[in-house]
Order: structure tokens, then C-alpha cells, then sequence
């Protein structure tokens, strides 16, 4: 029995068989896919690449009134139309319609809009799964899928499990307490999963797993803190730090968070005098709404230079926080209290003030052995010895955890 996705929430558990049969019984098509069921999801973008036809794919969470704004009709959505009936035979026939389709085939995303209204980026398949990697070395592996399965993040997971015929293991939503127990069960062999995923698992881990060989970082700045706390869950495991994006897909990896741009990558990335990442044009799925200056696309990334075509990320240019005309960047403050022993998840963000313009403000996620008066005392401690004063923040709340968007991400308006 090859198993192909396991979602014990929904208690759903189907083997390659078990999806080919489905595929095969079906007799209608999408335009759009949109389930809340994610193996429905997964089974319905199969069926578009091996009939040849392009889709959308629309978050499970998006409300009625956020697809109208994308802008589409709400009832188009659920629109299917007639399809001839496939006839597979077994998974090698499966990836040869595939691939004898890809060209007519296309995927339409949308950006999370945190700025806006989302973007539409269409992707082909050399484009979405450019950083797919096929032999025999991967034909064991057991994936866990800890992203949104309807994001970039979640699709790479679903695309490298699926072409090398591996097992998926579906957490994203699942119970914490329950995640140690699935990944022992099937022997998980990669991860991959936001810092802020990590971070709320972490905690209720109590023994080592041992299968897991690759523990991946993505979607949110890399947390050197968390790397060690996973060095102790996964003894056995290389970490990676991924970094892609919906518009121009997987382009960086790394060992730590030290970035550096390839011989071959060097005339496509360029870092600006505000020290913006910029990827050129040709890297980027297509479409009408990219804001290009002179054929490069500012990516919204701040990073640092460290070295010779070496860099790490720092921020977002949308997570600046100005203070008092000082400008702060949150994650560094955010890196300081996560080193205190006790805080498990902290979030650093400005909030108005008529006097300063912003002041920061520090929502913590503590553990239940000191008092929110002790901790308090001890943040503010390390702080005046570890920051300027104007990047302590003025405000420290407590809270059973840290708001997160569709994606897994921190909210941090």
C-alpha cells in the first residue's frame, strides 16, 4: 500500500490507488478550485494537469465578500462543466498525461493582498515546481504538509511529495498536541512549516523524533533561536531556510540565515541602495499587475549584506515601525524577548500615539511557571541592556497565542 495523503483530523487516508480510482470516476471539471476539504483540493488540481485544463486556485478561507473583491462572481465559482472520463492505468500513466498536457496547462494564484487587493499570478508548471527535485534518493520520503495547502508554500510541499510518488501528512490545521504522536506514527522523514508553526509545536513535544532527515524554514523571516529548540526535537535533521514567494516561486536556500546568490542567479537578483531585494522580470510568473522599475521587481524583502553576493533578510518594508522619527525594525526587538527563558511566541508592532507618532507594543505568549509581573520585570531587564531605549517597547500584554493570518503567518496589524 502507497500512501499518498493522510489526514487524520478529517480521518481521511487514501493510497495512489485510492486517488487514481477517483480521478478516474470523474466526469466533470473545474475552472476554479476551491474546497475546504484539502484532499479535494489536491484531487481536483491532479485532474486539471492530466486533462490539460488551466485552473484557479482560490483560498479555502476567502469569504464571500474577499472572491468578489478579487473580482469574480461568488456562484462561478462551484461551476463545473462536462469532462471526458480518464482512463488511468496506474501512476507512471498518471505523470505521462501529465507532462504530455503541461503546456496547455496553467495555474492562477492569488497574493495574500496584505497591501491590498490580491494579485492574480499564473503559473506553468516548470514555473510552480521549478525547485522540484525527481529520483530515487526521494522516492521514500514521508512529507508533512504544514502550510495552507491553497499557498505557494503548501503547493511546493504538495508538488515534491506527489512527483516522487511519497506520502503527505496533512497538519496544517490539526490539533498541536496531537502532531508528535502522527509524525512517530508514519515516521515523518521532512517537514517544512513557518517559524510561527514551529514555535507553537515546539512546547508540547516530548520525546525526539528521530525519522526526521530535513527540517525546513519558510514564509516568515528565519528564526536563529527556534533553529537550536529544533536541533533538540530533530537530532537527526538538516535545517534548511527556504525563501519563495507566489510571484517568482522558490529562489534561495540556505543552511542558516545567510543567503547567497548564485553564479547563475547573479544578472537576475540585485539588492538596491535602500537595500530592497530586486529579482528581474524573468524569474516572475506572468501577469499585468507587478509593479517593474526598469524590468526589475522590488520584492518588498529588506535584507542585509553580509559578504560577496551574500545576504540575510531583516524585515519587511511594510513591517517598519517609525517611532519618534526613529525607524524600528520588529523582528530585531522580537529576537531579543524570544531569548528569555519562559517566553514561548512574542509579536512586536507599533500602535498609534498622538505624541510619537507610533509606540511599540509586545503581545507574549509566556510559559505558566512566573507571574505576568515577573516576566514583565525580566523582558524589561534584558531589554535596557540589550537594545537602544527607543526599541523597548512602551507596552507588554499577555496572551494564549499569537493572532496568525490564512498562511500561518503572524498578523501584525
Amino acid at each position: 500500500m502507497n500512501l499518498f495523503f493522510v489526514d487524520e483530523k478529517r480521518n481521511i487516508f487514501k493510497t495512489y490507488d485510492d486517488l487514481i480510482k477517483d480521478l478516474n470516476g470523474k466526469d466533470r471539471i473545474r475552472e476554479k478550485i476551491y474546497f475546504e476539504n484539502p484532499y479535494d483540493i489536491f484531487k481536483e488540481l491532479i485532474y486539471s494537469m492530466a486533462m490539460g485544463s488551466p485552473v484557479e486556485l482560490i483560498d479555502s478561507d476567502f469569504s464571500k465578500r474577499e472572491i468578489e473583491n478579487l473580482p469574480m462572481d461568488y456562484d462561478e465559482i462551484f461551476k463545473e462543466k462536462p469532462a471526458t472520463k480518464l482512463d488511468i492505468k496506474d501512476f507512471h500513466d498518471l505523470i505521462k498525461r501529465i507532462n504530455k498536457n503541461k503546456k496547455s496547462w496553467g495555474l492562477a494564484l492569488y497574493t495574500s493582498g496584505t497591501t491590498g487587493r490580491p494579485k492574480r499570478i499564473v503559473h506553468t508548471l516548470d514555473t510552480v515546481a521549478r525547485s522540484v527535485k525527481v529520483c530515487e534518493e526521494m522516492r521514500k520520503k514521508i512529507w508533512v504538509l504544514a502550510y495552507n495547502p491553497t499557498h505557494f508554500a503548501g503547493l511546493q510541499v504538495f508538488f515534491q511529495a506527489f512527483f516522487n510518488r511519497n506520502p503527505m501528512i496533512y497538519v496544517f490545521d490539526q490539533d498541536r498536541k496531537k502532531i508528535e504522536p502522527i509524525l512517530q506514527k508514519y515516521k515523518v522523514t521532512h517537514i517544512s512549516a513557518t517559524p510561527t508553526f514551529y514555535r507553537t509545536f515546539i512546547p508540547l513535544v516530548e520525546n525526539s523524533i528521530l525519522s526526521v532527515e530535513v527540517a525546513t524554514f519558510g514564509g516568515e523571516k528565519f528564526d536563529p533561536n527556534l533553529e537550536e529548540k529544533l536541533k533538540g526535537i530533530f537530532p537527526n535533521a538538516k535545517i534548511r531556510n527556504i525563501y519563495a514567494s507566489t510571484e517568482g516561486g522558490s529562489l534561495f536556500g540556505a543552511a542558516g540565515e545567510v543567503f547567497e546568490i548564485k553564479k547563475n542567479m547573479e544578472h537576475l537578483v540585485r539588492i538596491s541602495e535602500e537595500k530592497e531585494l530586486l529579482i528581474h522580470k524573468s524569474l516572475l510568473a506572468p501577469s499585468t499587475e507587478y509593479f517593474l522599475v526598469d524590468d526589475w521587481y522590488p520584492t518588498g524583502d529588506i535584507v542585509e549584506v553580509v559578504g560577496e553576493n551574500k545576504f540575510k533578510f531583516t524585515t519587511r518594508k511594510t513591517e517598519m515601525v517609525n517611532v519618534g522619527g526613529y525607524k524600528i525594525n520588529p523582528h530585531e526587538v522580537e529576537e531579543e524577548i524570544m531569548k528569555i527563558d519562559g517566553v514561548i511566541d512574542v509579536l512586536v508592532k507599533g500602535r498609534k500615539n498622538s505624541a510619537v507618532g507610533n509606540i511599540l507594543v509586545a503581545e507574549v505568549v509566556k510559559n505558566d511557571e512566573e507571574t505576568e509581573e515577573e516576566m514583565i520585570k525580566k523582558i524589561y531587564e534584558v531589554l535596557s541592556f540589550k537594545l537602544q531605549k527607543w526599541k523597548i517597547p512602551g507596552t507588554i500584554v499577555f496572551c494564549a497565542e499569537i493572532p496568525k493570518t490564512r498562511t500561518g503567518k503572524k498578523v501584525r496589524t
